[in-house]
């Protein structure tokens, strides 16, 4: 299709349906060349040897983009998928040729210093498919390194003064399959040194057998995974929580529906120090929605699913200001990945909570017709 010897830049573009990427440009210096992904608003970059190149133009022409143009310092090659599929090339001289780019040895990926660093030997993320086995991250999975390393950076940014000596004790409900409460495990203990007990619950007696397998597999001796249902626990599911010297977090990514407000109500209930939650499945305000003086947005389907989405959240966010915890709700991952995108961070502060907000929470309240669960939790808790 074209030949890619001595070319040093390629630009792809015309991104065919099923792409989440906007363009590509591959860049060399040396034996080395740089991927970089464009979404609307990111960009993840990825390294890779000169022998891989051809792979990578075949995972990606014809794949997610239609539109191919590569300079070699003489000529610009151009080549195009057309409407039948058939794969059109041609290349002209062109004397305003892009200029090379000489990398230094550590300046890949310099646009970003994440928490977990390409080359580090991490099993979890060679198992999960991010990392290849040398170390390097995937070409397909840069956005998935991306977002797991965002998640890890709004956990340091509330844990990262914590003195050394401290315990950490993590709840993590609703755990499914998901590897990132490994990784939560490994930014801890290896990268912070510091001691930490995680517990995983869910009700899947199957994800609980292979994540322990997993567990032991890794060698995490102080990560555990129960079965157990979030909206059933008294207690905190592992011993020294609350202790002297401990700081206690409360996890929650992707719990349908009601099981989000279970969760947030443990952690308010527990005095978890930290509460980090990804809502999904907000279908519960949604099904209550019935507005006295704001009828139009229920007139449309997508409207009401969206506000019943963000009332739910919101209210969320309110009532753990009341309850004593300084909440914030963040943009986790772009939009284009996925509609829940929203993560509520809270923070256990010293003193009463923000009584105001019970005012805000009725007016919301009584305006939809509403009666939400961690509301009803809250006013019926000792």
């Amino acid at each position: 299709m074209l030949d890619i010897s001595g070319v040093h830049k390629i630009i792809l573009s015309q991104p065919l349906k099923d792409s989440k990427h906007t363009r590509a440009t591959i860049e060399a210096s040396g034996d080395m060349f740089q991927l970089s992904m464009y979404t609307a608003k990111q960009v993840f970059h990825s390294n890779f040897e000169k022998s891989q190149l051809q792979p990578v133009l075949d995972g990606l022409f014809g794949v997610e983009f239609s539109q191919l143009h590569a300079w070699d310092g003489e000529y610009e090659h151009m080549a195009k998928v057309s409407k039948k599929g058939k794969i059109l090339t041609s290349k002209k001289k062109n004397t305003n040729q892009p200029r090379k780019t000489n990398f230094s040895k550590g300046s890949f990926n310099r646009q970003k210093n994440y928490i977990l660093s390409e080359g580090t030997n991490i099993p979890v993320l060679v198992d999960m498919g991010v990392f290849t086995k040398d170390g390097k991250v995937a070409i397909a999975m840069g956005d998935k390194f991306g977002q797991i390393n965002r998640f890890l950076e709004l956990l340091a940014d509330e844990t990262s003064q914590l003195p050394e000596g401290t315990k950490v004790n993590i709840v993590d409900f609703g755990c499914g399959k998901s590897y990132l409460t490994f990784l939560v495990y490994h930014y801890f203990t290896v990268i912070r040194g510091l001691d930490v007990n995680i517990v995983g619950l869910d009700l899947d007696e199957h994800v609980v057998n292979t994540c322990t397998a997993a567990a032991v597999k890794y060698g995490y001796s102080s990560l555990r995974f129960l079965q157990g249902d979030i909206g059933k626990q008294i207690e905190p599911p592992l011993q020294g929580w609350g202790d002297t010297d401990s700081f206690n977090i409360v996890i929650s990514l992707h719990a349908c529906d009601t099981a989000t407000d279970h969760a947030l109500f443990n952690a308010i209930k527990w005095n978890a120090d930290l509460i980090y939650a990804v809502p999904c499945c907000q279908h519960e305000i949604k099904k209550q929605m019935k507005p006295q003086g704001l009828a139009i947005f229920n007139r449309y389907g997508i409207i009401k699913e969206r506000i019943a989405s963000l009332t739910t959240d919101a209210i969320r966010a309110n009532l753990l200001e009341v309850s004593g915890y300084k909440a914030q709700i963040i943009e986790f991952i772009d939009m284009e990945h996925t509609p829940k995108n929203l993560l509520i961070r809270a923070r256990r502060r010293l003193g009463k909570g923000n009584a105001g907000g019970w005012d805000e929470i009725e007016k919301v309240v009584e305006e939809f017709s509403l009666s939400p669960t961690l509301l009803n939790l809250l006013k019926t808790a000792p």
